[in-house]
């Protein structure tokens, strides 16, 4: 079995307290792993050949034919196996949440990643596991998700949220009946926040929040977040309107880490 597998078959077992695993194999260009609660059969199967996870259901004992698909997940291997054991872990626990599983079990086991960077970024501190959670509190920007991640065969944290988070968040705003939905994702926004590592803090404040203008609707905002964030999003709007076309990468880069190194000073002072 590949490490990718093992990964993601280790992890989403750990969220699904209440399922046993009652069969794991490889079969040509394919692995899988079977689990089951006594009342549903669980399928995880990863094709190599489709580069695809996939998530089935079935009642228990029921045959390979009957199994219903629920979800599919883009996944190639890269050159950077800490990234994709990440990734793994992430395909894991989008396919245990989608069945309702817990999401507290530790990342990924210690015999299965080396010690890196990973040590001091866990998974919940990952700008992957940010976007990957988003669908659940904005559904309209889970096939938009999927569609991204074919596209480019990878995840491309900020590009995602400021082509699609960006829209389906003024969109709520703009809506009078998506009150609960709005406290809901800005409620999400702050534990975020509050968790994430530096690349989720500038996503959050630079790239999101920073597509809310109008002091109207700023100030209606400000009333979800809390005041570590709130003070948080006015130092990054100091940086609107310094922004360069997308083609000056080098430029936006040096304007981000700008941004990123006075976060991460105001942090410091915070400690």
């Amino acid at each position: 079995m590949s490490i990718y597998f093992d990964t993601a078959k280790n992890r989403f077992m750990e969220n699904l307290g209440s399922f046993t695993l009652i069969s794991s194999q490889e079969k040509g260009s394919s692995e899988t792993a079977v689990f089951t609660n006594g009342k549903m059969n669980a399928k995880l199967l990863y094709a190599h050949d489709a580069n695809r996870f996939y998530l089935f259901k079935g009642e228990p004992g029921c045959a390979d034919d009957e199994y219903i698909e629920l979800q599919s997940y883009f996944f190639e291997p890269s050159d950077d196996s800490d990234g994709d054991i990440r990734e793994a872990t992430s395909v894991a626990n989008e396919f245990s949440e989608t069945l309702g599983g817990n999401m507290s079990a530790p990342a990924v086991p210690a015999a299965s990643r080396k010690v890196t960077k990973k040590e001091r970024d866990t998974d919940e501190a990952s700008a992957i596991y940010f976007v990957n959670r988003i669908p659940n509190v904005l559904p309209e920007c889970r096939e938009p998700l999927l569609q991204h991640k074919e596209h480019y065969e990878m995840l491309l944290p900020d590009n995602f949220c400021a082509e699609v988070v960006t829209v389906a968040v003024d969109k709520m705003l703009s809506s009078k009946k998506d009150k609960k939905k709005t406290e809901e994702f800005f409620a999400f926004i702050d534990k975020m926040y509050a968790l994430g590592g530096l690349d989720v803090k500038s996503i959050i404040t630079m790239t999101i929040l920073n597509s809310i203008t109008g002091e109207q609707r700023i100030a209606q905002v400000e009333e979800y977040i809390s005041p570590e964030l709130a003070k948080a999003w006015r130092m990054a709007r100091r940086f609107i309107g310094k922004e360069v076309k997308p083609e000056k990468e080098s430029k936006y880069q040096q304007m981000s880490k700008a941004y990123r190194s006075e976060l991460q000073n105001q942090m410091n002072q915070g400690k």
